[in-house]
């Protein structure tokens, strides 16, 4: 895993996010911060396309930054007088683009993207001794049918500024499997 100072910048631009979204007019519990493996996103039946720029680096990407209730439901009603300003975050965003730490858990966990199965458990325990708060992961299905790593869901504290436990899991997606592959890219 990257060094405190890397973590700590990602929890303050997760701060950053959480004060500038302003999508619910109640108080969410919790952010699920998603990661995707793009290795898994490509290798499916329906394939991907590069950006202009060419292949993205073989690394764990940010899927996504969501508020959600303790009771899995989220925030559905956004404050239409509150909206989202880009502006606001303008200033970090060539940061964002070279400085957003990857989870680097699994390749020091011996869990590396190179085709190859693994127990489910190895994973989440991977991941789990590297964070101290156990993940959520999210499966989808290689072109053969296989059940895949795809996301990573960690949960962060209302404010934006922890990992914490999370309260809820979001569904896994990995069926009833306890061998998910792991795609290199």
């Amino acid at each position: 895993m990257k060094s405190a100072s890397a973590t700590t910048f990602a929890l303050g631009v997760v701060l950053l996010f959480a004060i500038a979204c302003s999508c619910s007019v109640e108080a969410y519990d919790f952010f699920y911060f998603v990661q995707q493996w793009p290795g898994s996103y490509c290798d499916t039946s329906s394939g991907c396309c590069y950006p202009t720029s060419g292949k993205p680096q073989s690394d764990f990407a940010i899927y996504g930054l969501w508020p959600y209730y303790a009771n899995g439901t989220y925030p559905s009603n956004c404050d239409s007088n509150n909206a989202f300003n880009a502006t606001k975050i303008q200033d970090i965003q060539s940061s964002l683009q070279t400085n957003w730490p990857s989870l680097y858990c699994p390749s020091s966990n011996t869990i590396t993207p190179n085709g190859g199965a693994y127990m489910l458990d190895s994973i989440i325990n991977g991941i789990t001794s590297c964070l101290g708060h156990v993940p959520g992961i999210g499966c989808n299905k290689d072109s053969s049918g296989r059940y895949q790593l795809y996301l990573v869901y960690l949960c962060i504290n209302q404010s934006g500024t922890l990992l914490m436990d999370c309260p809820v899991y979001p569904s896994s997606g990995c069926g009833s499997t306890s061998v998910v592959y792991f795609p290199s890219f």
